[in-house]
């Protein structure tokens, strides 16, 4: 086993405070020690110094949508996201395998060079996992299921991917929406995936449908030819009729949930699953959709993450704009960014904090000069991410 050891100015351990003047070594892959350099008992001569840096965690993109990218707004009015989705340019580029392929390819790339260890997937198209296998990240794949009409539930199921789990790899089945997959998938799914994913109370038009059956979202079912007539509307919330009819896995990641209300929270706080709220701020802002209740889910004391969608997976971007629409400090959104996401996709054994035992998936961000504040670095400077090997 050989050894390797990196002095830093700073060392952010995500479990405990900061340690200024701090090492980390390690060796066949994993972390052996962490501490201050102070402390360090081998031979210092040996060592790295990595000077004027700080030394974190991989970063974690929860959940990426290669399946949606954002409309070029130069074709595309903002604020119309269901009008875009049902858009037959759009309809057929989010069921392309191509195009989902070649966004996941650039998005591997882009991943490396923005310090990703992990990403959380939902898509279509679960079988372009074999690049994310080749790519060395840690992936949490959600094939997405869709077909509201309760009637095709059988083929649906019969019909969905059928894949290993593998070392770096995991997969689950999730719905694309709330609304445009039938209840009784929704409940296979709970009953047969210990983890799921979904975007919620996203958008007024949710509400309007799940309240009274009609709206846009309606309008869209029917020029799909996908609404169920049978289907009678539940007269209460997304998020209401999402737990009432027992759709939620053991671990469910929650994402955008613009439109949640603290009674809602509440709710879901007293059930026996556990719920991750995974947001995505440029996303919403970039189709005026709305400012989820940042700080009041984590007054509640949900595990918060971040994740983007198909235009980019510059997590640090996400981090940046997490300040500015949700006004929490950099230490937290750091944290959203490493632990809590490796959290949301059941990998904390593995990655997202400096801890001996886990993977020795390290970054480094260098400095010219003595650093202050290592939280500011990461949050608001241009400077690339470096792994430490």
């Amino acid at each position: 086993m050989v050894e390797r050891t990196f002095f830093s100015e700073w060392v952010l351990p995500i479990i405990s405070e900061p340690i200024r003047d701090g090492y980390i070594s390690l060796a066949d892959g994993k972390i052996t020690a962490v501490g201050k350099q102070s402390e360090f008992t081998g031979d210092r001569k040996l060592a790295q110094d990595l000077g004027h840096s700080v030394v974190c965690p991989a970063l974690v993109n929860a959940l990426f949508h290669p399946d949606y990218p954002v409309a070029d707004p130069q074709t595309t009015s903002r604020g119309s996201f269901l009008n875009w989705l049902h858009s037959g340019k759009n309809a057929s580029r989010v069921s392309s395998k191509l195009e989902v392929e070649s966004e996941l390819l650039s998005a591997i790339k882009r991943g490396y060079d923005y310090g990703t260890a992990a990403i959380g997937i939902r898509t279509r198209h679960p079988e372009i996992s074999q690049h994310l296998e080749h790519s060395g990240l840690y992936s949490v794949v959600f094939e997405m299921l869709h077909g509201f009409r309760d009637s095709n539930a059988f083929d649906i199921w019969t019909n969905r991917g059928r894949f290993s789990n593998t070392e770096l790899t995991r997969f689950h089945h999730a719905g694309e929406f709330l609304f445009n997959l039938g209840p009784e998938v929704f409940r296979l799914i709970s009953r047969t995936d210990e983890r799921t994913a979904l975007p919620l109370s996203f958008m007024k038009d949710e509400d309007i449908f799940f309240m009274k059956g009609q709206g846009r979202i309606y309008q869209y079912l029917l020029g799909k030819e996908d609404m169920d007539y049978r289907w009678q509307p539940p007269r209460t919330s997304p998020l209401k009729y999402f737990m009432n009819n027992a759709f939620a896995a053991r671990e469910t990641i929650l994402s955008q949930v613009i439109m949640l209300e603290e009674d809602e929270l509440d709710l879901l706080k007293k059930r026996p699953e556990v719920f991750h709220m995974c947001l995505h701020p440029r996303f919403d802002r970039q189709w005026e959709l709305g400012t989820a209740p940042g700080q009041l889910i984590q007054d509640k004391g949900f595990n918060i993450c971040l994740g983007t969608f198909a235009e980019h997976m510059d997590i640090r971007a996400e981090m940046r704009s997490a300040s500015a629409e949700y006004g929490f400090k950099p230490e937290e959104i750091i944290k959203m960014a490493t632990l809590n996401g490796a959290k949301a996709l059941g990998l904390a054994d593995k990655i997202g904090s400096i801890e001996v035992g886990k993977d020795a998936k390290v970054f480094s961000i260098p400095s010219t000069a003595s650093i202050s504040d290592p939280y500011h670095i990461i949050l608001f400077t241009n400077e690339r991410l470096r792994q430490v090997s």
